[in-house]
C-alpha cells in the first residue's frame, strides 16, 4: 500500500504521497453528502470511507514511518466531477493526483507549527490571505499546502468552492514534515511536481525531529535575531529548512539549519522566524 510521489513525475503523475496511518472521520458523512449530490455520488463517499477502514486494519501499529493513506478515487460522472471533488476534499481533507486520493494525518506538533507560522505571516502580510490546508488546483490535480499565502485575495466564490471556481495558486507555499524518509520525501516530491506549474510561488519546506528526545530551550532569549546562513547540502539532523525562490529550479534549493534567534527573509519580504517553529518543539 505504500506509495510515494514518483521521482519520474513527468512519466506518471498518479504516484504521489505515501500510504500510512489512518484516522477515520465519523461525522455523519452520508447526511452531509446527500445534501450535495445524488445517490451515485454518495456511494463514492461511502466507498472512500470503507477504503479508509480497510487501511486502518491493514497498517501495523508499529509502523511509525506512515502518515498518509492512498485510496483509489471511485468513478464519478464527468458532469458531477467538480462538485463531487469539492465534497470529497471538504470531508476528507484529501489531495488528489489523477485518480488517486492521498489523505494525510499531521498530528498535534505539526498543526501547532502551522498555526504559529500562520499567526506570524498574517501580521507580516497585510492584504494577503494566509490560511492552512487550503485546496490549490495544480495541473488539474488538487494539493493542500500546510500553510499558503495568496495575493490578491481569492474571490468569495473561489474561497467557498476553490475547485469549481478555479482559485488562484498561492504565492507562498509551506510544507512541514518530520525528518523521516517517507514524510520528508513526499513533501520534496510534491514540491518538485507542482513547482513548474507555479512560476510565481515561493516554496518552503520545514523538517522537524521525529521522536521523543527533548529539544533544548533557547539559550539566549530576548537577543536580537540574525539572518541565518544558507548552505548547499541538506542537513542530516532536524530541524532544518529548505527554500525555493521564485523562478528557480528544484535543484536551486537553499538549505538552513534551524537554530534559535535566527530567521530568513523570503523574496516577498516576509520572514520565517525560526523561534516560532523551535518553540513548538519544546
Amino acid at each position: 500500500m505504500a506509495t510515494t510521489l514518483s521521482e519520474n513525475a513527468n512519466e506518471s503523475s498518479s504516484s504521489c504521497l505515501n500510504s500510512g496511518q489512518s484516522i477515520i472521520k465519523t461525522l455523519s458523512l452520508k447526511s452531509i453528502i446527500q445534501n450535495l449530490m445524488k445517490s451515485k455520488e454518495t456511494k463514492a463517499i461511502n466507498q472512500i470511507e470503507e477504503e479508509l477502514k480497510l487501511a486502518r486494519e491493514k497498517i501495523s501499529k508499529d509502523d511509525l514511518d506512515s502518515d498518509i493513506v492512498e485510496i483509489d478515487l471511485p468513478p464519478i460522472k464527468a458532469k458531477k466531477r467538480e462538485k463531487a471533488l469539492e465534497a470529497i476534499h471538504n470531508i476528507f481533507k484529501a489531495e488528489r493526483i489523477d485518480d488517486k486520493l492521498f489523505i494525510r494525518f499531521n498530528g498535534v506538533m505539526k498543526e501547532e507549527i502551522h498555526l504559529a507560522l500562520n499567526d506570524s505571516l498574517r501580521q507580516q502580510l497585510p492584504g494577503w490571505l494566509v490560511l492552512n490546508d487550503v485546496v490549490s488546483v495544480v495541473n488539474s490535480n488538487e494539493f493542500r499546502p500546510d500553510v499558503g499565502g495568496w495575493k490578491p485575495r481569492p474571490t468569495r466564490q473561489q474561497r467557498i468552492a476553490p475547485i469549481i471556481n478555479s482559485s488562484p495558486l498561492p504565492l507562498l507555499w509551506i510544507e512541514v514534515t518530520f525528518n523521516k524518509t517517507n514524510d520528508r520525501d513526499n513533501a520534496l516530491n510534491k514540491i518538485s511536481y507542482v513547482q513548474p506549474y507555479c512560476p510565481n510561488t515561493e516554496f518552503v519546506l520545514i523538517s522537524i525531529p521525529f521522536g521523543t528526545s527533548p529539544f533544548g530551550a533557547n539559550p539566549n532569549p530576548g537577543v536580537n535575531l540574525v539572518v541565518a546562513t544558507a548552505r548547499a547540502d541538506r542537513p542530516s539532523r532536524a530541524p532544518y529548512l529548505g527554500h525555493w525562490a521564485v523562478l528557480t529550479g528544484f535543484n536551486a534549493v537553499q538549505w538552513y539549519k534551524m537554530q534559535w534567534n535566527e530567521h530568513i527573509i523570503l523574496g516577498y519580504g516576509v520572514c520565517i522566524y525560526f523561534n516560532d517553529v523551535l518553540t513548538c518543539l519544546l
